[in-house]
């Protein structure tokens, strides 16, 4: 055997080991880590703050009342699909019926008026979405993710908290969260613009023109004139997403947690309503205490995905 032989042999040994400790890697990357849950999760302090309730307008008021909170943590992002992956994965090896039940709708993306195919075959299961929100879930499909959370979290024994529970945030909890710790605010950054200083766009949301929005006299409640909307502006005045954006995108508010407006609606504990605005809402429903509502808790949208809460028990 001459040397050039031994060296081919030596590398393609080199080469399959590299392949190997990279396939490994990669498992355990896709596997659940408790560790990299902790370091998502954000601390929501103990406190108290004025309710503004929208599903109640009195005289194109809305109504207010104290509400107070104890201290709970929340995810700093919405559920990945990645993160769904892990839970289906989970759940096909232990509970083969229930796996069949949890699978996201992706039909959710198939409209008559656009083109949307690609977002049905790929969004989901595509690797390069792997880092964007989950949707096509339901309220009911997110309750059962939450508690397979706490259960997989609680068997690893190397967590930081002994006894916990993940679930959806209820609708306090949510605005609470969403403020950032700054006092009537009206977005999670602050407000009163959907800009920065720069120009550039706060969240993932559907541009709408102030001649687009009326107001209707009955009800309180805006709408719009789609007949003389356009696509938006060019450039970094953009906001970067065709559809969805990556779940760690713009910026944090003060807690640390990101798109509290924008990208995608948001489930919360109450059935019936979601938190945040969408990538194809109008700013109107990025404000913290705008309301969104769905059918029941086994309808499912390409704009709807959720994030969890966690609180520590004693």
């Amino acid at each position: 055997m001459n040397r050039k032989t031994v060296l081919f042999g030596s590398a393609l040994l080199l080469l399959a080991s590299m392949l190997l400790l990279s396939a490994k890697t990669e498992d355990k990357k896709k596997g659940f880590d408790a560790k990299t849950l902790e370091k998502s999760l954000c601390y929501i302090p103990i406190g108290s703050y004025m309710f503004e309730d929208s599903s109640r307008i009195s005289d194109y008021k809305i109504k207010e009342k104290m509400v107070s909170l104890s201290a709970f943590y929340m995810c700093n992002h919405t559920v990945t699909n990645e993160e769904y992956g892990i839970f289906l994965a989970d759940l096909k090896t232990t509970d083969p019926s229930s796996y069949i039940k949890m699978l996201p709708d992706t039909l959710v993306w198939r409209t008559k008026t656009s083109f949307m195919e690609d977002f049905v075959k790929y969004y989901f299961r595509h690797p390069s979405y792997q880092d964007y929100p989950v949707v096509g879930i339901s309220h009911e499909q997110a309750e059962e993710y939450c508690k397979w959370l706490t259960r997989r979290y609680i068997k690893d024994p190397k967590r930081k908290f002994k006894n916990v529970v993940f679930r959806l945030p209820n609708l306090y909890q949510w605005d609470w969260a969403a403020s950032g710790g700054l006092a009537m605010a009206r977005f999670p950054w602050g407000g009163p613009y959907v800009r920065n200083y720069k120009g550039q766009a706060m969240a993932n949301f559907r541009f709408v023109p102030d001649q687009c929005i009326k107001k209707v006299a009955d009800t309180g409640k805006f709408e719009i004139d789609y007949s003389v909307m356009y696509d938006g502006v060019a450039g970094d005045l953009n906001d970067a997403a065709d559809i969805t954006a990556p779940v760690i995108s713009y910026w944090p508010n003060g807690y640390g947690l990101y798109n509290m407006a924008g990208n995608v609606e948001q489930y919360i504990d109450e059935i019936g309503i979601t938190k945040g605005g969408c990538w194809c809402t109008p700013g109107y429903y990025l404000q913290i205490w705008a309301q969104d509502h769905y059918k029941n808790a086994q309808s499912a949208s390409d704009k709807i995905g959720f994030r969890v809460s966690m609180k520590v028990e004693n």
